[in-house]
């Protein structure tokens, strides 16, 4: 199976509103009620995959991400116990872990390309954070790191911004930041030159999502993570994988979504529709913390398509195979009933319905591993009416 390792990150952060966003949240009282804002970044235009979409901060993981070099980086910068401050990143998390942790496809990759002779890797739960680190600094400049001296005990809290840009006063980042892009393992070398370390304590595991083999001609195995920030960060954006930065309630992205004046690709509308259960920043940190040590499963879309567009069946849905097609071998099923018209068919809804190029969550099942379940936005419509809306198309 020919698949890309990626991340993404979903960053909360505390804000005070502006007039901006006073306008808007006036709009909703739903909006109105929640005081922290997500970032997201639109991809380029010329992305060679949802080309113009607006995603959480994400890219590719590399195998440096996995060096064991990663290690004196931690203790030069002040972690005394690898076991039990590092390590337990990893095995704090007693719940299920997905496929591209267990058994991680970048390490399989570089050793059966020859790339490394290494074989003492860092714990996939470790690499991947650091990869969600370092994509985000390459994208959007905001760089999240520690200084363990400083911040105890780990995970805690993380570094303020003012405290980060102090130890960072005299670092070219910049030109740390070009070379980051152009080689990932520069991002060892950055962290050893400025005494400080990736701040993986406080990334909590979200979910886990691969991408259907029938969507497109790339596969992305993507892991979500949650840090929760308690200023915005100063951003900028690198106008080659991302031109555009938007600081909003997942009800605002939701919103400009279902008007059509921004593209979401599912997987996150499904999430922006279930962290809009939690209204306020510290509701978001405490269940990302709560949560993280449950762990996640893979979960990989089921498409097929109906009279007026497509749904995509998600794990826990009647609808859902019970060994679905990892490989992508069968071809998407069409069917010629309408998408409103297949949920009186099923008692047990996790489904995305997609009517392009606007999609919508729909679940009435309580989900694994302690996670929320998604709203419904907008909210349905008795099927009367919305199975004759030529709007619905």
């Amino acid at each position: 199976m020919s698949q890309s390792l990626t991340k993404s990150m979903v960053v909360a952060s505390r804000v005070v509103h502006d007039e901006k966003h006073k306008v808007i949240a006036s709009q909703s009282s739903q909006i109105a009620r929640t005081d922290y804002r997500i970032m997201m970044v639109k991809r380029s235009g010329l992305s060679s995959f949802m080309a113009s979409a607006f995603v959480f901060p994400g890219g590719a993981v590399e195998i440096s991400d996995y060096s064991s070099k990663w290690l004196d980086v931690f203790q030069n910068a002040g972690v005394s116990g690898i076991e039990k401050d590092l390590l337990s990143v990893s095995k704090k998390i007693t719940g299920p872990r997905p496929p591209m942790v267990t058994d991680p496809q970048t390490i399989v990759n570089a050793l059966n390309a020859g790339k490394v002779e290494e074989q003492n890797f860092l714990p996939a739960d470790i690499a991947l954070r650091i990869a969600a680190i370092r994509e985000t600094f390459e994208e959007t400049g905001v760089l999240l790191l520690t200084d363990p001296k400083k911040v105890q005990p780990l995970g805690a809290s993380n570094t303020p911004v003012s405290e980060l840009d102090a130890a960072l006063h005299g670092i070219d980042l910049s030109s740390w930041r070009e070379k980051v892009r152009n080689d990932g393992s520069s991002f060892l070398e950055l962290c050893s030159a400025t005494g400080l370390c990736p701040d993986i304590w406080s990334l909590y595991d979200w979910s886990n999502w691969l991408t259907p083999i029938s969507v497109g001609h790339k596969r992305f195995d993507t892991m979500f993570f949650v840090i929760c920030l308690d200023r915005q960060p100063k951003v900028v954006l690198d106008n080659m994988e991302v031109t555009t930065l938007k600081w909003c309630t997942p009800l605002e992205m939701l919103e400009e979504h279902t008007q059509e004046r921004v593209f979401l690709a599912p997987p996150q509308v499904y999430e922006l529709s279930r962290i809009h259960h939690l209204s306020n920043f510290s509701a978001v940190k405490e269940f990302s913390s709560r949560r993280d040590p449950l762990g996640s499963d893979r979960w990989l879309p089921v498409l097929a398509t109906y009279k007026d567009g497509a749904i995509s069946f998600l794990p826990g849905d009647t609808m859902y195979p019970e060994i679905p097609d990892i490989i992508g071998k069968k071809p998407v099923p069409d069917y010629p009933q309408t998408v409103v018209e297949m949920r009186s068919k099923s008692p047990s809804l996790n489904r995305i319905e997609l009517r392009r190029p606007i999609c919508q969550s729909v679940c009435n099942v309580k989900l694994l591993y302690g996670h929320l379940s998604p709203i419904t936005y907008p909210p349905m419509q008795p099927e009367s009416s919305t199975t004759t809306g030529a709007s619905m198309m």
